[in-house]
């Protein structure tokens, strides 16, 4: 079975390379080809004393999940960080620029690929953050050093599919040292696909050891109240809650809302359907932050008082939540999923989520005990309308929402102890 999946595998990379290659910007073409390759070369850090310790997160989202533990484990070991995406690589470069990290792409999901890393920086374990099953990668690794998956998890599409192809799914599950998972729901799915019960340890979410600095943009004094966000949002999210915002403050004076999309490639389809839907709409002006950002003043010379803004800019949206009175979660209007609404949380903000929200199944404890509002794309106007007219409201549900936030933390400590039990260390 390992040598059929290596073939279709790539059999697929061949199909699919040379569309990978082009989408990327030119001068990250070369680069990303080299790494996923596994040509590497280490960085000339001033602790050349300390191993390195291999983390994989996806993407972003994942990426800064992990920043607490990176940091944690930073004093004993350089971390060699591998992302997939060229968005969870930029943040990864940006956030972990004053530590021992090295950030590469994940090689592609071939043995002569990633023994190359291995050669390389020859790593004391690899980690891999939530779902990302790569065969070939955890069992080349876990035949040569422990591999231990954090903040694991499986949604239910993810569940079905792994169970229809259990009898090669469960061995290579089995090569885990350790799993942590996020929930107890996760451990009984990990189980269901014959991991052995003694590997698997609920650690909780690290997603709630969230520690968000608090950075301010200077344009945001001139933001009109109530500010409303709409983070993380895929298509056709982005009209569905302008639309919604539009007939909500048709007869106020003044509101902010703020598009946040998921992935940047959508950028200027966004702005197109924007000018589009705003095109009767004199008394509304739309702005980009990357227009902002270049005149300070751009705002203020706007008299608009209900305003637009496509926040087209990577890794500020954690940042941004601090500003509005609502968050609407985006990837939970269709069936995606959701995205995390935890950021928004943190700031004690007022959140609105759709009826797709399948993978936080803790968001069911925020919906029992009235922390959340979720509503659907019918109703989504009456939700808004009813939030901004009422202030108390809004208060109460952020401080319940918070306060359940608080008493979830404690899952980097958790998976701290298994990285360390494995590593023979002690906390």
């Amino acid at each position: 079975m390992n040598f059929l999946y290596t073939l279709l595998y790539f059999l697929a990379l061949v199909f699919f390379l040379p569309k990978e290659y082009f989408k990327r910007p030119k001068e990250l073409r070369k680069r990303w080809l080299k790494e996923k390759l596994g040509f590497l070369e280490k960085l000339d850090f001033n602790s050349n004393n300390k191993e390195y310790l291999w983390i994989h997160a996806v993407s972003v989202g994942e990426v800064m999940a992990l920043k607490e533990l990176i940091r944690a484990l930073s004093p004993q070991y350089k971390i060699l960080l591998s992302t997939i995406t060229d968005t969870g690589r930029k943040v990864a470069l940006e956030h972990f620029k004053d530590l021992e990290v090295k950030v590469i792409y994940l090689p592609f999901d071939l043995p002569f690929c990633i023994k190359r890393v291995w050669k390389t920086f020859n790593p004391k374990a690899l980690i891999i953050s939530e779902t990302e099953i790569w065969p070939n990668l955890i069992r080349v690794m876990s035949s040569l050093i422990p591999v231990i998956l954090i903040n694991g998890r499986l949604s239910e599409k993810s569940f079905k599919n792994y169970k229809k192809l259990k009898f090669f799914i469960k061995p290579i599950l089995n090569l885990f040292s350790a799993i942590g998972v996020q929930e107890k729901l996760y451990q009984h799915r990990f189980q269901a696909l014959g991991v052995s019960p003694e590997k698997i340890i609920l650690t909780g979410n690290i997603k709630f050891d969230l520690e968000i600095g608090d950075i301010s943009f200077s344009w945001e004094k001139y933001l009109k109240q109530p500010i409303i966000i709409a983070g993380s949002t895929h298509f056709p999210e982005e009209k569905i809650i302008l639309k919604a915002f539009l007939r909500v403050f048709s007869n106020r004076k003044q509101g902010t809302l703020l598009l946040v999309p998921r992935h940047p490639e959508r950028f200027e389809e966004v702005e197109k359907m924007i000018k589009n839907l705003l095109s009767d709409c004199s008394e509304v002006s739309f702005l980009k932050v990357s227009e902002i950002e270049k005149d300070e003043n751009f705002i203020e010379r706007n008299r608009a008082y209900k305003l637009i803004i496509l926040v087209d800019k990577v890794g500020i949206l954690r940042y941004l939540y601090r500003i509005c009175e609502i968050a609407i979660i985006g990837g939970s209007f269709i069936p995606h999923g959701g995205q995390n609404p935890l950021e928004a949380i943190y700031w004690k903000k007022t959140v609105i989520v759709g009826p797709h929200m399948e993978n936080f199944p803790f968001i069911e404890e925020f919906l029992k005990k009235e922390a959340i509002c979720q509503t659907s794309i019918e109703k989504l106007v009456e939700t808004l309308e009813d939030l901004v007219q009422n202030e108390n409201q809004r208060k109460e549900l952020a401080k319940r929402a918070h306060q359940i936030f608080k008493e979830k933390g404690g899952a980097i400590e958790k998976t701290l102890k298994i990285i360390y039990q494995i590593l023979g260390l002690h906390l």
